[in-house]
């Protein structure tokens, strides 16, 4: 029978290969890595509540346009 080698026997000496993830050196990396991310999410909700604000000038400005015409039927 043959002798079934163990993962270490296996992989003793291998090398990792395209590893493309980098671990932080220190806390300053980590800090400086949740800086950027904060202010990249910064500016995405920035953006969001743009967007979110046009979103309600075009609601009431739908209303008010509904509100006008319902108006227009119930006279004729």
């Amino acid at each position: 029978m043959t002798k079934r080698l163990t993962r270490s026997e296996l992989f003793a000496g291998a090398q990792a290969t395209g590893s493309s993830v980098q671990m932080p050196n220190s806390h300053l990396d980590l800090e400086n890595q949740n800086d950027e991310k904060i202010e990249g999410l910064t500016s995405k909700v920035k953006i969001l509540k743009e967007i979110t604000l046009s979103i309600g000038e075009t609601v009431k400005e739908s209303s008010t346009i509904i509100g006008s015409m319902a108006i227009l039927l119930t006279v004729l």
